[in-house]
């Protein structure tokens, strides 16, 4: 029963924030001063688009993470592979969050939609793929490792402050330069420890 506590405890703190707590109203007095903050330029328009990216964004996270709970879940002690416990996981996660947006639509300071559904179930999805892509190289990971990794994140967010600050880049171009430089410092990151074995 212990192995269920996660994903049980993090379904109820989404649900608190599929209430009023996570309106739009409220969120977006935590967000808007920081992104003003980081971009002190940034137009209406393009605080709105990154407003919505954000929230959108934080489905897919959110539901992706439910999603791994919930494999840890059904796949606890286990030493063989099978595809019942990611498939279980999905099918949760897919119907907790038709759930919530049902929920959402009885409260008024939100809005239920079925594509956020679908939003949710990618997220599922995609929390399943990484979770199975990277699990062995996640279980024999060294802490040496972790270091250089931290440093590529310090990296990437000093950047992004020093463009969002002023600099001569678009946001696009930031974000794109980020992934860029994250893409190749991990490949090489793992072609070094692969190496090293």
């Amino acid at each position: 029963m212990k192995y269920y506590a996660g994903p049980v405890i993090w379904m109820g703190i989404m649900f608190l924030f599929s209430t009023d707590v996570g309106s739009m109203t409220h969120t977006n007095s935590i967000f808007v001063p920081v992104i003003k903050f980081l971009a002190p330029e940034i137009s209406r328009r393009d605080l709105v688009i990154t407003l919505v990216g954000i929230r959108k964004l934080g489905h897919v996270v959110e539901y992706a993470v439910l999603s791994v709970l919930w494999f840890h879940a059904f796949n606890w002690g286990k030493t063989e592979w099978s595809w019942r416990p990611v498939l279980s996981a999905i099918v949760i996660t897919l119907v907790y969050a038709a759930m919530d947006e049902f929920h959402q639509s009885f409260v008024q300071s939100r809005t239920a939609s079925i594509y956020d559904v679908g939003l949710d179930g990618i997220g599922a999805v995609l929390g399943q793929g990484i979770w199975i892509s990277r699990r062995r190289r996640i279980q024999s990971m060294k802490a040496k490792f972790f270091g250089w990794w931290f440093a590529w994140g310090v990296f990437s967010t000093i950047m992004a402050l020093i463009v969002l600050r002023g600099g001569a880049l678009s946001l696009l171009e930031m974000v794109s330069l980020i992934v860029t430089v994250g893409t190749l410092t991990g490949t090489a990151g793992v072609i070094y420890y692969a190496r090293q074995r």
